[in-house]
């Protein structure tokens, strides 16, 4: 005998991989963990994929460009989220997805990298 995870049912296992009692709950089961992952990382990904919006509009069609800060944030772009840094031209860039932002006083030189 095994218990479901979701319902904590005892059930008869027809398979040897079996962990749920129904499809139905194995489906509710996963749905609820992706849920409540979307909710906890909602904090850092939704700002995260509006900066990408933002640099996909400005940037279609070209792979250097430079922007005024003021201008970025004009856009609706939250400098504060970036995915990692690197080392790039010399000087520290801010990476998100494809593009790198090098900030240089007030403009941004936005690379993009295919």
């Amino acid at each position: 005998m095994m218990r479901d995870p979701l319902t904590n049912e005892e059930f008869e296992p027809k398979r040897s991989n079996q962990r749920f009692a129904r499809p139905q709950n194995r489906i509710k089961y996963y749905n609820l963990k992706a849920n409540l992952e979307r909710k906890e990382n909602a904090f850092f990904d939704k700002p995260l994929k509006k900066n990408l919006k933002v640099l996909n509009e400005l940037m279609e069609g070209k792979t250097d460009e430079v922007f005024h800060k003021e201008f970025l944030k004009g856009k609706g772009y939250d400098f504060n989220f970036y995915h990692a840094t690197c080392r790039i031209k010399n000087t520290t860039g801010y990476c998100i997805y494809n593009y790198v932002l090098i900030f240089n006083n007030n403009e941004v030189n936005i690379l993009r990298n295919n």
